[in-house]
């Protein structure tokens, strides 16, 4: 166990590890930017950010329709999934292109309807995990289907 003892009002160091003041921006004594600044020193989760989401310091053109595509695109996702085993190759060429097309369009429609959601609920979904989980082949289904159940908790649509 380390020696230094730290007050109530400050918190260690993430780099030095020497007490430094919870309001302090950069630590005196290595020049690291402290992070935590003015937050309690405690480790935070995922699910409980330092500072709650404030939709109002957002501002966003996108409408609020881009849920159709998330919707679209993980209905298209299931479907081919579905087809695939019962008919197999007899897809055809336009098949691959519609899902060429799921494939690009499920997370550009994420992408624009993240930041509506962003700019109008008290949620803060991370951008690049849901593009990245919407991207992947199969997993995008139950990605999808979570992201809209999501959007549904916080907005009341779709």
């Amino acid at each position: 166990m380390s020696g230094k003892q730290k007050r109530a009002d400050e918190v260690f160091c993430r780099s030095c590890g020497e007490p430094i003041k919870k309001r302090a921006e950069i630590c005196p004594n290595c020049g690291v930017r402290n992070n935590k600044a003015g937050s309690s020193g405690q480790r935070r989760t995922s699910r409980t950010p330092s500072t709650p989401h404030n939709p109002a310091q957002y501002e966003t053109t996108v409408s609020d329709t881009w849920w159709y595509g998330v919707a679209g695109g993980t209905a298209l996702w299931a479907l081919a999934f579905i087809f695939a085993g019962v008919v197999g190759d007899s897809l055809g060429p336009l098949a691959g292109f519609v899902l060429l097309g799921a494939w690009i369009g499920l997370p550009l429609a994420a992408y624009f309807d993240i930041q509506y959601v962003r700019a109008n609920a008290e949620w803060n979904p991370t951008t690049v995990l849901w593009m990245i989980l919407l991207a992947i082949w199969l997993v995008n289904i139950l990605a999808g289907v979570v992201y809209l159940y999501r959007r549904h908790e916080v907005l009341g649509v779709p």
